[in-house]
């Protein structure tokens, strides 16, 4: 399954944030496949789609930015499997 997760970026945690980056990369635990981050260029939000089939693992994930940053987390469908279903429901 697919995720978005965004994260505002206030000017609390900022530098720890960056060293925290740079240090780690912020690579996802085994099971979580980050499949595109993006960040604004004025600082003030990141973007990010992840796959896994085990919320858990995702929890695992962002509980290790929680302390700096908040984090909201969406299941997300692609253009492909809304169709199908929403072609189900204009024929239903």
């Amino acid at each position: 399954m697919k995720f978005m997760v965004t994260f505002p970026l206030t000017h609390h945690g900022y530098k720890e944030r960056i060293a925290r980056f740079l240090e780690s990369g912020a690579p996802p635990p085994d099971g979580v496949t980050i499949l595109g981050r993006w960040f604004t260029s004025s600082h003030s939000r990141g973007f990010m789609v992840v796959e896994t089939e085990e919320a858990k693992l995702l929890f695992k994930y962002t509980s290790e930015w929680a302390d700096i940053m908040d984090l909201e987390i969406y299941p997300v469908v692609e253009d492909e499997e809304a169709g199908e279903i929403l072609q189900g429901l204009a024929q239903g």
